[in-house]
């Protein structure tokens, strides 16, 4: 398998609203007929990424996740596969129930999930947003006031549902039905998203931006290269640059390189706190710390060899991993720092 990532694509301003192809147009019975896989796709850790357990039942060997394709909502979790569609996993049987999911959906290449308000959305390379009110049974697209259709990331923020897309920082007004341009320009790629202390923090390939929620005015915060991600535990920030991660403890007025641990040259897809350890889910694997000024410690165990862990999530006090087979390219290696 190889790693799940949703890569630039071209695509014109589209005020299409239509519903979707219906539900019966739904993924093959090939398709919906899991063989489990020999390794394991998504991984749960209940001591804080100590040690990690496959919970990959119900999934097909196939399955590839995007980033930022696990949602969750209360007792609810929920995956988007590029191949199979949407996934619930269910508590007390330990596995993963496939939702039929529209082919026009899947065929957009889907990538990012977010419930929002009791409904799902799913951002997708080729087809923008795409909108569920009976979990996932149907979908509609929401494309309004969109400049670009590949979707990167979603954010809930003050009651507020925020798109990254390849044109900016989008949020959704509810009362119009549209989506409304927070920060960027079509050269603006947002990659990630992050609230902290009143403050929406982006994530670009022009580096970091900050802005009070709700002012629109927004400051550049980090300027030593392209962002892949930004995350907060809620006391600190997160930058994830393409080859190194920094932090910073005053809402990115300084930042600190805490790259010391990692593999050399690789980036880190997210970072979480779970408990008092900070986990990084890199290129192979979880790494874990105990404390800002220690260095990253590998804390993979349970986890199989080569696993690019592309996704982490908190859930009912346990931490949700999702990856692939690592395919690294020319001049990339996991040597560490």
């Amino acid at each position: 398998m190889a790693l799940a990532i949703l890569l630039p694509a071209c695509g014109s301003p589209n005020r299409d609203t239509a519903s979707a192809t219906s539900p019966s147009h739904a993924p093959t019975d090939t398709v919906n007929t899991p063989s489990e896989p020999s390794d394991g796709i998504v991984y749960f850790s209940t001591d804080h990424g100590l040690t990690w357990k496959n919970t990959s039942t119900g999934l097909p060997a196939t399955t590839r996740i995007g980033l930022g394709g696990i949602a969750v909502s209360g007792n609810k979790l929920a995956l988007l596969s590029k191949d199979s569609g949407l996934y619930f996993f269910d508590n007390q049987n330990d596995r993963w129930m496939n939702i039929p999911t529209d082919r026009q959906l899947i065929e957009s290449n889907p990538g990012a999930l977010l419930f929002y308000n009791d409904h799902l959305y799913a951002g997708t390379q080729w087809g923008g947003v795409f909108h569920s009110e009976n979990e996932g049974k149907s979908w509609t697209k929401r494309n309004t006031g969109l400049a670009s259709l590949t979707i990167r990331k979603f954010a809930q923020i003050d009651h507020k549902l925020y798109a990254a897309t390849n044109a900016g920082l989008y949020s959704y007004n509810d009362l119009r039905n549209e989506w409304e341009l927070e920060y960027g320009n079509r050269t603006l790629q947002v990659n990630g998203i992050a609230a902290l202390d009143g403050d929406v923090y982006v994530a670009t390939n022009q580096g970091a931006f900050r802005s009070p929620i709700g002012k629109r005015d927004w400051q550049k915060i980090f300027s030593d290269g392209a962002l892949h991600n930004i995350s907060s535990d809620g006391n600190t920030l997160y930058a994830m640059v393409y080859n190194e991660l920094f932090s910073s403890a005053d809402k990115g007025t300084s930042w600190r390189l805490i790259q010391s641990g990692l593999p050399t040259q690789l980036y880190t897809f997210h970072v979480i706190r779970s408990g008092n350890a900070l986990l990084a889910a890199q290129w192979d694997g979880v790494y874990r710390k105990d404390n800002e000024s220690g260095n990253w410690k590998f804390s993979s165990t349970g986890l199989p060899d080569r696993l690019a862990i592309a996704n982490m999530i908190s859930y009912n006090g346990a931490v949700v991993v999702s990856g692939s087979e690592r395919k690294l390219r020319a001049g990339m290696t996991t040597h560490k720092n």
